[in-house]
């Protein structure tokens, strides 16, 4: 790892091969379903099948159902850095779950894409016990204790949807890597929208500076949130809005609120640094786990070190499905 006139170059796979962490010059940032069949879609999976027999690699585990489509581990640890993502996202939006949907709205149906541990689902749920929310991922992750109006699904979100009802408010969190042809996403997402429905999709992206990336060979870009506007236009969506955010790597930023959620942020990513590493890099790049661990010191180093100033770029895009 070197450090030249301001750039970082540091390799890290968290839906990521090779990325460029720019040095920020200024001290402070100043920007701103029932389980019953008709609901779910045709991939769905019964949680009494072999998608609970999880494939272990490196001394991780990883998911079964559709196996290889998601490269992040799914065992307890990853599942905490989840948890912890989720804060920060708390962090990022003033305690508020989504940026355009508030707790005075009423909803119908909502569907929570990726849900991971199930935590958001969990907590929208909880804060609209009026609509039924539908929470899908390909691990079966989630607590067996929920709020009465959510049920989650091992679902694939890239597979054809067969819902027999459409959704008031579509969300997908942190997805970037896992699906491989947005456009085709998005115009899913469209389809199982009632009129007027909305859309949000909150991701990060990594500014990636290498021709041959890890993320790349395995056919899912890592800066997909860059073009989620242009694409939700494209398919003739409304009121398309993008707004960013940024998340500081470490504690180095002078403003009380980006600094403790640069603590948050190191905390997230370095913690978890080896799972949201090792498939990219073993099965992307040819490495050995044995070659990563090693490399991996120096990517620890650097993300803390506060003379370092970098950061993370967040993208939120909302969108309304035409009436």
């Amino acid at each position: 790892m070197s450090v030249a006139q301001g750039n970082l170059d540091v390799a890290l796979a968290a839906e990521v091969g090779f990325f460029r962490l720019q040095n920020h010059q200024a001290d402070d940032f100043n920007d701103q379903d029932s389980a019953i069949g008709s609901t779910h879609g045709s991939s769905s999976a019964s949680i009494g099948s072999s998608i609970l027999r999880y494939r272990e690699e490196n001394g991780r585990t990883y998911h079964t159902y559709k196996e290889g489509t998601y490269i992040l581990p799914n065992d307890e640890n990853e599942n905490d850095r989840l948890d912890l993502q989720h804060h920060m996202f708390a962090l990022t939006f003033g305690g508020k779950l989504s940026t355009i949907i508030d707790k005075s709205q009423k909803l119908r149906r909502v569907l929570d894409v990726g849900t991971g541990t199930g935590i958001w689902a969990i907590d929208f749920a909880d804060e609209h016990p009026e609509a039924q929310v539908v929470g899908i991922d390909l691990s079966p992750i989630q607590p067996a204790f929920t709020p009465p109006n959510l049920t989650f699904y091992v679902d694939d979100a890239e597979d054809p949807w067969t819902y027999t009802e459409k959704f008031d408010f579509i969300y997908s969190r942190m997805m970037t890597g896992s699906i491989a042809k947005w456009p085709e996403f998005i115009a899913q997402a469209k389809e199982f929208l009632n009129p007027g429905g909305q859309l949000e999709l909150a991701d990060i992206v990594f500014p990636i500076d290498c021709d041959d990336e890890a993320a790349d060979k395995l056919g899912r870009k890592v800066e997909s949130a860059k073009r989620y506007k242009e694409q939700l236009e494209e398919a003739g969506f409304t009121d398309v809005v993008e707004t960013r955010y940024k998340w500081p790597q470490n504690r180095w930023p002078k403003d009380r609120a980006y600094k403790e959620l640069g603590m948050w942020t190191v905390e997230n990513l370095t913690t978890g640094l080896q799972g949201l590493s090792l498939a990219l890099f073993t099965r992307g790049l040819g490495w050995s786990a044995e070659e990563l661990e090693v490399f991996l010191i120096d990517v620890r180093n650097d993300m803390k070190n506060t003379r370092i100033h970098a950061y993370w770029n967040i993208y939120v895009v909302t969108a309304k499905k035409p009436s």
